[in-house]
C-alpha cells in the first residue's frame, strides 16, 4: 500500500500542505485554522493511522496538553510531595495536572478515571486502589495508563516504583539480630509495595539469623489511625512495649508514634524504622530510622514515561524501581 504523506492528505482535505502541517504539529490557534478544518483533516488522517506517522501526526494535533492524576489520599504527605514535584515539571513544560482523589475506593478510582477521559487528558497517572487492570487495558488504546507507587500483579501496564525488598531487609537485618524480636505494623498488604516490604522484612529476620515469628506480622484493612491501632493491639496482647517495629508507610508511623507519646514511652525502651522519609522526621522525639524514596528521580521518570506513552514509543522496561536511600537517626 502507499504510503500517505501530509500533500496526500492536504489533497483530500481540500485544503494546503502547510495547513495540515500545521494542524498536524498543533498550531491551530496561532494560524487561525477553523475547527471544521482540524477536524475534517484529521478524520481523514485517521482512516491511514496505521501508518506510524501519520498516528503520530493525529497525537499531536490532538493533544489537549493536560495529564490525569489519581490519588487515594490527598492528605499522605508522600502523595502529596510527588503531586507537588510532578506539577512543577509539567507546568515547566506547558502540561496542566487535572488531579482526582479516589479515597482508597475502587469505584471512585474508575469514577474519577472516566471523568479525566471526557475532559479528554492525553494520559492518566495513577496509584490504584484496583485489584485487577481490566478498566485501564479498556482505556490504555485510546488513553495511556501509568502506575506509580503501585502495580498490579501480571499487568502489562507499566509502573514506576521505589525499590523496597532489600533496602528493607538490610534495614532490618541490621537491628533484629541484637533485639530478637521485630514486628510489622501495616493495612492492606495486597498491595504491591506493601506486599513488598513484607517480603523485605522477612529477609530481614532471616539475614538476622532468626526464625520468622508469625505473632511478629500484624496486618489489617486499612482505616483512619490505623497504626495507632495496631501499637495499641500489640501492646494489649504482649503487656508490655515491644522491642522493635517497622511500618511500610509514612501514615502508619504517625500512629505508632501517637500511641509512644500518649504513653510516654521513653525512646530508648522501642527501637523504630519505616518506609517513607518527611522533614518531620528531623524533628521527632523519637530516633526513626528511616527509608527515603528518591522523589525527584522518580517523578522525573514518571513525568518522562507517560510522555513517551501518550507519543505511542515503547519504554525500555514496564516496571522501574528506583533506588531509596536509608538515613540512620538511631545512634543504639
Amino acid at each position: 500500500m502507499k504510503k500517505i504523506k501530509f500533500k496526500d492528505i492536504a489533497k483530500m482535505a481540500g485544503v494546503s500542505t502547510t495547513t495540515v502541517s500545521h494542524i498536524f504539529n498543533g498550531n491551530v490557534d496561532r494560524h487561525r485554522i477553523s475547527d471544521h478544518t482540524r477536524l475534517k483533516v484529521i478524520n481523514i488522517a485517521r482512516q491511514y493511522q496505521h501508518q506510524p506517522n501519520i498516528q503520530r501526526a493525529i497525537i499531536k494535533a490532538t493533544r489537549t496538553k493536560t495529564i490525569g492524576v489519581i490519588v487515594p489520599d490527598m492528605s499522605n504527605i508522600s502523595f502529596s510531595l510527588f503531586l507537588h514535584k510532578l506539577e512543577t515539571i509539567a507546568s515547566q513544560q506547558g502540561i496542566q495536572l487535572l488531579i482526582a482523589c479516589s479515597h482508597y475506593d475502587s469505584t471512585q478510582e474508575i469514577t474519577s478515571a472516566q471523568n479525566l477521559l471526557q475532559r479528554k487528558v492525553d494520559g492518566i497517572i495513577t496509584i490504584t486502589s484496583l485489584i485487577d487492570d481490566n478498566f485501564y487495558k479498556q482505556i490504555q488504546e485510546e488513553t495511556p495508563v501509568l502506575f506509580y507507587d503501585r502495580y498490579i500483579h501480571n499487568s502489562n501496564i507499566p509502573c514506576v516504583t521505589s525499590e523496597s525488598i532489600q533496602s528493607v531487609a538490610d534495614l532490618v537485618a541490621k537491628k533484629a539480630k541484637v533485639l530478637g524480636e521485630f514486628y510489622f505494623l501495616a493495612a492492606d498488604s495486597q498491595l504491591s509495595t506493601i506486599n513488598e516490604r513484607l517480603i523485605g522484612f522477612k529477609q530481614g529476620i532471616q539475614q538476622a539469623g532468626l526464625t520468622i515469628n508469625s505473632d511478629w506480622i500484624l496486618c489489617e484493612q486499612y482505616q483512619e489511625n490505623i497504626g495507632y491501632y495496631l501499637t495499641e493491639k500489640l501492646v494489649a496482647t504482649l503487656g508490655r512495649i515491644p522491642k522493635a517495629i517497622f511500618t511500610p508507610s509514612g501514615n502508619l508511623l504517625e500512629g505508632v508514634l501517637l500511641y509512644l507519646k500518649q504513653q510516654q514511652v521513653k525512646r530508648q525502651d522501642i527501637y523504630l524504622c519505616s518506609y517513607d522519609y518527611n522533614l518531620y522526621h528531623n524533628l521527632l522525639c523519637y530516633d526513626v530510622d528511616i527509608i527515603a524514596q528518591n522523589y525527584d528521580n522518580m517523578v522525573k521518570i514518571c513525568f518522562r514515561s507517560i510522555q513517551s506513552l501518550i507519543e505511542r514509543k515503547q519504554l525500555k522496561q514496564q516496571l522501574t524501581y528506583i533506588k531509596p536511600r536509608t538515613i540512620y537517626y538511631n545512634q543504639q
